[in-house]
C-alpha cells in the first residue's frame, strides 16, 4: 500500500513462519520524522487485540522502518470501496464493534487517554477473520485522564470525506 508517509510491504519472517507489514516511510514525507518517533513512542506500548501490533522499528542510515503484523485483508477502505470484498452486516457489526473496543481501551482503559486523531477507513486493517484492528498511530497524543485535551491545532487527515 501506500500513503502520505510512504509505502507499506508484505514480508516475510522466517523464524516466525508469518508475513509481516513493513512500513518505510518517506524522506519526501513533510511531517516523517515526528510522526515516526510519535507513532513508535506511543503503538509499542499498547497492546489490545483491536490495535495493530507493532513488532520492530529501525531507524539507520536515515530509512525509518516500522514491522507490524500482517493484515491480510488490508484496509475497512479497500474492503469498503475496492468491492473485492462483500461485507454482509454481520462483519459490518462485528468491525463497527471492534473499532469502538479499541477506541475504549485508547480512551479510558490504559493508564493514559491516547487520542489517535486520525480514525478513517482507511487506518481501520483487517485481520484473516474480519476483525478490526485500528493502526497508524502518527498523530497520536497522550493526555492525562480527566483532564481535557490540550491540542490547539487541527490534526488528522485535512479535508477528509468518506468516500
Amino acid at each position: 500500500g501506500e500513503g502520505g508517509f510512504g509505502r507499506v510491504y508484505r514480508g516475510f519472517l522466517r523464524e516466525r513462519s508469518s508475513y509481516i507489514a513493513v512500513k518505510r516511510i518517506s524522506r519526501r514525507s513533510k511531517q516523517g520524522m515526528k510522526e515516526y518517533a510519535s507513532e513508535v513512542k506511543i503503538i509499542s506500548r499498547l497492546r489490545h487485540r483491536n490495535l495493530v501490533q507493532l513488532m520492530g522499528w529501525c531507524h539507520k542510515k536515515g530509512e525509518l522502518l516500522m514491522v507490524y503484523e500482517f493484515m491480510p485483508n488490508n484496509s475497512l477502505d479497500s474492503c469498503l470501496f475496492e468491492a473485492k470484498t462483500l461485507l454482509r452486516w454481520a462483519m459490518r457489526y462485528k468491525i463497527a464493534v471492534g473499532l469502538a473496543l479499541a477506541v475504549l481501551y485508547l480512551h479510558e482503559e490504559w493508564e493514559q487517554c491516547v487520542v489517535h486523531r486520525d480514525i478513517k477507513s482507511s487506518n481501520v486493517m483487517l485481520d484473516s477473520d474480519f476483525n478490526a484492528k485500528l493502526g497508524d498511530f502518527g498523530l497520536a497524543r497522550f493526555v492525562d485522564h480527566g483532564k481535557g485535551s490540550q491540542t490547539t491545532v487541527l490534526a488528522g487527515t485535512l479535508g477528509y470525506i468518506a468516500r
